[in-house]
Order: structure tokens, then C-alpha cells, then sequence
């Protein structure tokens, strides 16, 4: 193995992930492209319903039969979206399941000795917990960029004045997003222990013990949901409180990030643009996240020899 690979543990978990991505490589490459045409397709629907509304507010259309063109048009669009949506799932169900068999089989192989309820432990839900990390490289960054550069070009051909006030909209979810992180990987630690002391305290003479741990558990997994999901709905907020600001400066001080002149159709195609965009760029925080949370399960499969609470934390 190269010197700067052994030097850094970072980078060498990720050659690891790398090599256990590629024992499948025909449902990677099946899983980046279907993720990619899906998150691609998405800003369609935003572009149908400015249409829509440009073409009625012009008044030279026939209300009814036009509502029916336009209604079988979105059937036709949503149905064509859903099929592609529903084999990105199950192809991403067929490769994450055979991600897991892969883990499975790389820590029995890597494990010092034969450990019996610690093995259990890694094998039926350390590994669920490691997969995640996984999906980072194969879906979430692939998805984030497509999705960012898909948005970003509808919404320059459709309506460019518009683009400034959408960027700026989501720049300061990203930026307060990141302070979580490290609260979820000591609450994702602290799980992972907790179910090591589960698996190993099953016997009756250690059924106070058991009672212990699974509430050390309880609290461990609440904390670490509380932290996902605040730092979820805390983006969510900001997003719109971003926007707001954004709205009332521009109003006010004429800095002209927001077009002067408002068209219905560009207004609905920002809406759901800002939905969209605001969708993988929040997404960077959560797959950081994401990380965090997966990185003591990984480490304990792809490195079983590390397994001290400190020696983890110190490799951070």
C-alpha cells in the first residue's frame, strides 16, 4: 500500500469504501446514472407550471380544452417521472443490500478473533449504520451536483433575473448547518456502544446490566435524531427567513437582486426552483452529516482493531 495512504487514516477508510463499492460495479454504475437522470428530470415540473401560467395569463387560449391538454400533459410528465423514480429505487435497494452482504463479509475477514456477541453486534447493526457513508459516494454527491447544475441551467434559460435572489437564498442554511456534526458523531459512538453492551449482556446474570444499556440506547439514539432533525428544520427556516431579508432589502434599497418587474410564470418557476435548489445545497450539510454519523460504524467494520472509544475521536 502506498506511504501516504498508510500516513493518513482518512483517506485510507476511503480507498477502503472505494474497493468495497466497486465488488459490484455494474449496480454502481447502474445506481450513479439513475440517480443522476432523476435528479436531472425533477426541475421539469417547474418548468411545466410556468408555462402554464404564461400561457393563461397571455388570454388568447381556450380555458377548458386547454386545461385538459395541460392536465394530461402533468399526468403524462408525473407518470413518466414516477417509473423513473421507482426503478432508481429499487436499483439503489438491490445495490445497497449487497453493500451490506459486502461489509458483513469484510469485517469477518478483518477481525482479529472470533467475538461472539461483539460479532452479532457488528454484523447485524454496525453495519447498517456504516452503509450510509457508502451512499455518500455512490448517490448524495452525485445527486447534490446534478441537482444543483440541472436547477441552475433551467432556471438561466427560463428566467435568468431570477438566479441571484435564488443562490442568495441558500447560502446561509449551508452555513449553519455544519455545527451539528460532531454532536452526531459522539451521539453515533455512543449507539454503537450501547448495542455492543446489548449483544454482550443477554445472559440472565447480567439482565440488570441488559436494562442499563438499552436505556443507555434509548437516550443515545433520541439525542442523536434530536441533532438530525433540528439541524433539518433550523435549514428549512433559514432558507425562507433568507429569502424574506433578501425580498424586504431589495424593496427597500433597490439593490436589484429582484427583477423589478414580476412575471407570474417566473414567480411560480423561482418557487419551485428554490424548493429544488435549496434541496441539494442543504444536502451538503446533511451528507457531512451523514458522514459524521457514519464514521464510527465504518471505522469499527473496515478497521475492527480499532475499537476504543478515544482512538476514534482522536482520528476525527
Amino acid at each position: 500500500m502506498n506511504k501516504s495512504v498508510k500516513l493518513n487514516p482518512a483517506w485510507s477508510l476511503f480507498v477502503d469504501m472505494l474497493r468495497v463499492l466497486l465488488t459490484y460495479p455494474q449496480w454502481l454504475a447502474a445506481a450513479i446514472i439513475s440517480t443522476i437522470v432523476v435528479a436531472a428530470l425533477e426541475p421539469s415540473l417547474a418548468w411545466m407550471g410556468k408555462k402554464v401560467v404564461d400561457d393563461f395569463k397571455k388570454g388568447d387560449i381556450e380555458i377548458n380544452s386547454s386545461l385538459v391538454n395541460y392536465i394530461v400533459v402533468f399526468g403524462g410528465l408525473l407518470l413518466g417521472l414516477g417509473l423513473i423514480k421507482l426503478g432508481d429505487k429499487i436499483i439503489d435497494k438491490i445495490f445497497e443490500t449487497r453493500l451490506i452482504i459486502c461489509l458483513q463479509r469484510t469485517y469477518l475477514q478483518r477481525r482479529e478473533k472470533e467475538r461472539d456477541a461483539e460479532d452479532i453486534s457488528h454484523i447485524l447493526y454496525h453495519c447498517n449504520r456504516a452503509k450510509p457513508g457508502l451512499d455518500i459516494i455512490h448517490k448524495d454527491s452525485w445527486k447534490i451536483i446534478s441537482q444543483t447544475i440541472s436547477v441552475v441551467i433551467w432556471q438561466l434559460t427560463l428566467a435568468p433575473a431570477w438566479l441571484p435572489a435564488l443562490l442568495i437564498a441558500v447560502i446561509p442554511p449551508i452555513l449553519i448547518g455544519f455545527i451539528f456534526g460532531q454532536f452526531i458523531q459522539k451521539a453515533s459512538l455512543k449507539m454503537l456502544t450501547a448495542q455492543e453492551n446489548i449483544a454482550a449482556s443477554t445472559t440472565e446474570a447480567k439482565k440488570l446490566e441488559l436494562i442499563e444499556h438499552q436505556e443507555s440506547f434509548f437516550r443515545h439514539t433520541i439525542h442523536l435524531e434530536m441533532f438530525k432533525s433540528g439541524t433539518e428544520i433550523l435549514m428549512d427556516l433559514l432558507t425562507w427567513f433568507g429569502l424574506l431579508v433578501l425580498v424586504l432589502l431589495s424593496s427597500a434599497f433597490h439593490i436589484g437582486v429582484v427583477p423589478k418587474e414580476i412575471q407570474a410564470g417566473d414567480l411560480v418557476l423561482f418557487w419551485g426552483n428554490l424548493n429544488l435548489l435549496s434541496k441539494p445545497l442543504g444536502n451538503i450539510v446533511k451528507v457531512y452529516n451523514k458522514a459524521r454519523e457514519a464514521y464510527p460504524a465504518l471505522l469499527r467494520v473496515l478497521r475492527p482493531t480499532i475499537a476504543a472509544n478515544h482512538q476514534i475521536q482522536q482520528e476525527v
